[in-house]
């Protein structure tokens, strides 16, 4: 059983990563070195940046969510004034946040005062 969803979490991320290729997210690089060598972090970061929100529930079926908030918190959190609405959308229909203003600041600076120490 196990085997069997490993193939189609593969299958789900390579659907996700050919979907960023072919919306030239990754226009700069080599297209099989992308299908190759993308991070999981650079597969969420974009999915929840560029797609849309049935790509994105796809990656809630593929990774954990504490992985995907992590993500969140260290890129798009931190840059709050230029993804204000995707991330008060990302926190409160994906994480349940009831105050997503109030949260994405909490975690921005949780993030700063991380990177500082």
């Amino acid at each position: 059983m196990r085997q069997i969803k490993h193939i189609q979490d593969d299958k789900s991320r390579s659907i996700l990563v050919r979907k960023l290729i072919d919306g030239n997210k990754f226009w700069s690089y080599d297209r099989e070195s992308v299908l190759r060598n993308i991070s999981d972090e650079d597969i969420i970061e974009n999915t929840l940046i560029y797609l849309d929100i049935d790509d994105i529930n796809i990656l809630f079926r593929i990774y954990p969510i504490k992985e995907i908030k992590k993500v969140w918190a260290m890129t798009m959190a931190l840059q709050d004034n230029r993804y204000k609405d995707l991330n008060r959308f990302i926190a409160g229909c994906y994480f349940g946040v009831k105050n997503p203003d109030s949260y994405v600041r909490r975690v921005k600076l949780h993030e700063l005062n991380n990177r500082c120490r």
